[in-house]
């Protein structure tokens, strides 16, 4: 059942909303039967004249066009119908990444390791292959995301991680004043913070702390946007052994190399970031990969259609610019960042930790090993608890 039609498109049901449009299911007819499922996302009508906000939609949906990944959504179309501009494009059947992780702990199922490295995996290459892109000349198009945060991840049924919102990207051809920022405080690099030049590395940073939220439960930036600012900064950032008891060595290596504040000292490239979280994930027998995410999708959101709250709806708790993505408890109230009740609730029994290297596995993983034996052949998730607080004059 359709709530209405829009020019050659038939729009099924609206599946998310924001500040600049809104998202719809849609349905394209063709000859003989043939049709497709597509999302329709359409310019909010007062904005089509507010130059800004409209070119910033057409940039978005230009640059994604250019760009053709599994890891990213296709774009089909940017047209005008109806005085309203939109973009028809993939339509991702699935959450965003902060939503997985809501709906994980409030299932008592915390994301397991192999999960978030199978996401952060996927979009380090999505994310290498826009770095890449280069224009008709052969020349780099200069791309950097500049807004990679848990909302701008979709996880699709089939476990495959999607990046989205390119709205602020920076490109050779889009580039802004220098020192314009624009992104979310608690997902930038520090050169992002300063309004220094970009490359990028700072989205590789970006995504260093999307992997330490991730593996962690806990938030590496929290605040107001002056103290995340200063925090990004100035402060050093607390290794993730610090917040997780036996957080394996190797990994919290290649998450401390992914955020270094001085670029020349960060891992250089996503697909960099991607081979050492393969390399790690093999040699501590993690499998990773979508059948994997999609297990764990399944076990959190069993049903065949997923509650519109978890379709990318805007929470007005999470869809302040500049914030971070809140934690929350097992019935989805937000918690205290601060609050070391918060590591409690959200690291299940057996973060990563030195139990992993013994080969032992969690029963949590036992379980998985069963539901899907025909993806799996061996799987090792084991996490540990730790409510420590990170002190800079620990000799550690």
């Amino acid at each position: 059942m359709s709530i209405a039609e829009f020019g050659r498109y038939e729009l099924i049901r609206k599946i998310a909303a924001g500040g600049m449009a809104d998202v719809f299911l849609a349905r394209e007819w063709g000859e003989a039967g043939f049709f497709r499922e597509l999302a329709i996302k359409r310019l909010f009508p007062h904005l089509v004249e507010h130059a800004p906000s409209l070119r910033s939609f057409q940039t978005e949906a230009r640059l994604m066009s250019e760009f053709l990944h599994p890891n990213i959504p296709q774009v089909y179309d940017l047209g005008y119908c109806d005085g309203q501009w939109y973009v028809a494009m993939e339509y991702v059947d699935g959450p965003n990444l902060a939503d997985l992780s809501r709906m994980s702990v409030r299932n008592n199922q915390p994301i397991p390791l192999s999960v978030a490295l199978g996401i952060i995996v996927q979009i380090a290459h999505g994310l290498h292959h826009a770095h890449e892109r280069k224009d008709r000349a052969g020349r780099s198009i200069g791309f950097v995301h500049r807004d990679l945060t848990p909302q701008n991840i979709m996880i699709t049924r089939d476990g495959a991680a999607k990046l989205i919102d390119f709205g602020v990207a920076q490109t050779n051809a889009y580039a802004e004043e220098r020192g314009l920022v624009r992104g979310t405080y608690a997902y930038m690099a520090p050169e992002q913070v300063r309004g220094h030049a970009l490359d990028r590395r700072s989205d590789v940073f970006a995504l260093g702390i999307i992997l330490y939220e991730l593996t962690t439960g806990v938030r590496l930036f929290s605040g107001d946007e002056v103290r995340i600012m200063r925090a990004i900064t100035e402060e050093d950032v607390p290794p993730p052994s610090y917040r997780v008891a036996g957080y394996p060595i190797d990994l919290e290596a290649i998450v401390m190399a992914a955020l270094a504040r001085d670029p020349d000292q960060r891992i250089a490239t996503a697909a960099d970031l991607a081979l050492h979280l393969e390399n790690f994930a093999m040699n501590a027998r993690v499998l990773i990969g979508p059948p994997v995410v999609a297990h764990h999708l399944r076990e959190v959101a069993p049903s065949e259609r997923l509650p519109e709250e978890e379709l990318g709806f805007v929470d007005p708790r999470i869809s302040q610019p500049g914030m971070p993505a809140p934690f929350y408890d097992q019935n989805g109230d937000e918690l205290d960042p601060d609050d070391t009740g918060v590591r409690r609730s959200l690291i299940p029994p057996g973060t990563p930790g030195g139990a992993m290297q013994s080969g032992i596995y969690s029963d949590s993983a036992r379980a998985m090993l069963d539901a899907i034996e025909d993806e799996i052949a061996e799987l090792s998730d084991l996490f540990e608890e730790d409510d420590g607080d990170w002190d800079e004059d620990d000799p550690r």
